[in-house]
């Protein structure tokens, strides 16, 4: 069970990181003119998209019998509730890697972002969905 747990963390954080990666250096383009696809992440994220895997677990424990959809909005507060409170931390020691007061308008403090609703949602959908197919695929 640890070997399992650890596998999803760390496939969970290198996905979410080059997710991130790859998002950054599309908008590059629109925002920027930038159309050399440059992205960029931090080390942090790594480890904040590593315990999404735990929301993902959460979830699958707790609200099986709810609908896909109604468990994306939960992955979706609970997606929220990592971001602002990770990031939240990571301000107080003046390492937070992001800052949406700069790129967004509607913005809590520069630490979440509702422009990224749409995209926390499917995420997580697509993150349990990821699950269960490995899950079903792989043996541990």
């Amino acid at each position: 069970m640890i070997e399992e747990n650890i596998f999803f963390f760390v496939l969970f954080g290198i996905i979410g990181v080059s997710a991130e990666v790859f998002f950054v250096s599309i908008t590059n383009i629109f925002k920027k003119k930038d159309r050399c696809l440059k992205g960029h992440s931090s080390l942090w994220m790594f480890f904040i998209y590593g315990i999404v895997y735990l929301i993902i677990l959460f979830g699958r424990t707790y609200f099986s019998d709810y609908s896909i959809f109604l468990r994306g909005l939960i992955y979706l507060v609970l997606i929220y509730a990592l971001e602002f409170t990770s990031g939240s931390l990571l301000k107080k020691f003046k390492a937070i890697p992001w800052d949406y007061r700069k790129d967004t308008k509607y913005n809590f403090r520069g630490i979440i972002s509702l422009e990224f609703l749409p995209i926390w949602y499917v995420g997580g959908i697509l993150y349990e969905l990821l699950y269960l197919f490995l899950k079903s695929h792989l043996v541990f």
